[in-house]
């Protein structure tokens, strides 16, 4: 399953399920390409990349929810690859007209339903995550990349050594170890 949803034998992304994160990062880093899967809560489960333009403040319970392991891209790649910001809409709007929503849009939905009308009794309500989606897999080159985040100083060597330096420097790697101790350091009086 992906984000909820089953992925055939054929999808690119079968052979990474159950597989560490940090060996999912070196794939997409290497295959330079960050295949769509299918978005659940959404008419014909319609596949997508997802991306979120939360704050810092934010980005450790992202890392928490979802993975510590990311790609970061600049708003203009995304939006020049096809990408624009999610278009949020209500559970019970999504429902009553989902057989007439245009199929170019349902890859940008995002349902924002805390009543549970969708899918009884889950709620959903991802508006923290200021999410953008990409209708398509992200084909990307090295100097699209802004930074690529892992989880320890341990995985910004095994990024490195393993993508060479001259694709991804270490000082566009951060290590979210390293942010936590930050912010335990600034919470503390």
């Amino acid at each position: 399953m992906v984000g909820g949803v089953h992925i055939g034998k054929a999808h690119p992304l079968f052979a990474y399920k159950g597989k560490p994160a940090i060996e999912r990062l070196i794939n997409i880093l290497e295959s330079k390409t960050i295949y769509a899967s299918p978005m659940p809560f959404l008419p014909g489960n319609r596949e997508a990349v997802c991306f979120t333009e939360c704050i810092w403040e934010a980005l450790i319970s992202q890392a928490e929810r979802y993975s510590p392991y990311g790609v970061v891209f600049s708003k203009r790649v995304v939006f020049e690859k096809g990408g624009g910001p999610a278009l949020y809409i209500r559970g019970d709007i999504q429902k009553l007209t989902q057989q007439n929503i245009p199929m170019e849009i349902v890859p940008f939905l995002a349902p924002f339903d805390p009543d549970g009308v969708l899918n009884p009794p889950t709620k959903l309500n991802w508006l923290h995550e200021r999410e953008w989606r990409l209708p398509t897999s992200l084909t990307f080159n090295f100097n699209d990349i802004e930074y690529v985040i892992v989880e320890s100083t341990q995985d910004v060597n095994k990024v490195v050594e393993h993508i060479g330096a001259q694709h991804v420097p270490r000082h566009k790697v951060i290590a979210m170890d390293i942010y936590r101790s930050i912010q335990r350091a600034w919470s503390t009086h």
